[in-house]
């Protein structure tokens, strides 16, 4: 134990109320600890104001080291913490486009409300306060407020980061566990609106001399999602038995322009899919399209076996696809709806001609026909009076 001056850091006697500088003296204390699996290590504490305060910290200290829980106290910020942590999760396993999201929402929302701050500092009451403003005022173009999923999903990334800190004893809790971001019902994603068959087939007739009209038809008869569709490479596909294999998706694009392929979504959404024979006819007039281009560019042709790119075989950017879909359908005179729900008009449309939820899922990809029935169980309220009405013919007719 000792004393030292809070104003000139002497040392000062137990017996001496005060510095000869008239400084307020304060106890702390220094010890070698050793946590388990780890070398010893000196940790020192100061600013107590009574020795006894000092005693119970040190007794703590000891005792967090006993357990491997012993946190050192450190000058890092929040910012500094984040960026590190963003570096290392490449290497954990994330999907480049989930950590560029994750990178987008630290550096937009978090960094400037809480990137100063210490990261041993920052409280529960310090995140309420960021969730308040990014629902009042959070949107980068300052019209408003962000919406409670997109605010939630910063509290979600806030929370697993924060759980590593916590795992590689940089923080001795995790301030996001008494924070209270928007409920998860709050958060929950509309649902998206579809088109009826008639809808469809007049958006379709609509843009069909349009170079995206191969990709619309595709995943409107497919469900496919944006990323598969996009990743999609000729060798996946069997036009002579109208088989589409999923094993892959656009992840991203580089610098340079050349695609970074990643794994579906999840592990279910390896798969193969049945497709439809005037679908087939459509992709097989693709193919012959794209074999002209190819050769129309020459040796400036960037060959990565895409199935739906630009002229020049360079992958296509999903947000610029789900803009040019928009317009489109504005055009045709058909409802508003986004290029997701395309996926979502598919499944409604398969639910509506009598396809089952456990074959649904397959072909969309679902780690199960429980997640399927739940996203999609809204599609099929005539289903239960048609049972009724069967059953009753059947008990009735006896």
């Amino acid at each position: 134990m000792f004393r030292r001056c809070r104003t000139c850091a002497k040392a000062v006697g137990e017996g001496q109320r005060k510095c000869p500088c008239a400084g307020e003296a304060r106890w702390g204390f220094e010890v070698l600890v050793s946590p388990p699996g780890a070398p010893r290590k000196r940790h020192t504490r100061t600013g107590f104001s009574t020795k006894r305060e000092a005693i119970v910290a040190l007794a703590a200290v000891q005792q967090q080291a006993y357990e491997g829980g012993l946190v050192e106290p450190s000058k890092v910020t929040v910012a500094e913490y984040l960026e590190e942590w963003l570096s290392q999760q490449t290497a954990a396993g994330l999907r480049p486009s989930t950590l560029a999201s994750y990178g987008q929402k630290i550096t937009l929302h978090v960094v400037p409300a809480i990137g100063a701050g210490r990261l041993q500092g920052l409280t529960a009451t310090d995140l309420d306060r960021l969730y308040r403003k990014l629902l009042e005022s959070g949107r980068s173009d300052g019209r408003g407020g962000l919406s409670p999923r997109t605010t939630r999903y910063v509290h979600v990334i806030l929370r697993k980061s924060f759980s590593d800190a916590v795992r590689k004893n940089l923080l001795t809790r995790n301030p996001t566990d008494a924070a209270d971001p928007p409920s998860a019902k709050a958060a929950k994603a509309p649902e998206g609106a579809v088109w009826t068959p008639g809808e469809l087939r007049t958006f379709l007739e609509a843009v069909a001399d349009h170079s995206l009209h191969p990709l619309f038809r595709t995943v409107a008869m497919t469900g496919l999602r944006r990323g598969e569709v996009l990743g999609l490479t000729w060798d996946a596909i069997d036009l002579d038995r109208a088989l589409i294999t999923v094993t892959r998706q656009l992840a991203d694009i580089d610098g340079t322009g050349r695609p970074i392929f990643g794994p579906p979504k999840t592990d279910h959404g390896r798969r193969t899919i049945d497709v439809g024979r005037a679908t087939v006819e459509v992709l097989r007039s693709r193919r012959r399209t794209a074999l002209e281009e190819r050769l129309a560019w020459g040796a400036a042709y960037r060959d990565h076996g895409l199935v739906f790119c630009k002229p020049d075989g360079a992958p296509l950017v999903g947000d610029d696809v789900s803009k040019v879909f928009i317009r489109l359908a504005l055009r045709a005179g058909v409802p508003r709806i986004r290029f997701h729900d395309l996926r979502d008009t598919h499944a409604s449309h398969c639910i509506e001609r009598g396809m089952d939820i456990k074959t649904l899922s397959t072909r969309l990809g679902h780690a199960s026909a429980s997640f399927t029935l739940d996203v999609y169980g809204h599609l099929m309220p005539g289903q239960q009076a048609e049972a009724v009405a069967r059953v009753e013919e059947m008990i009735d007719g006896l």
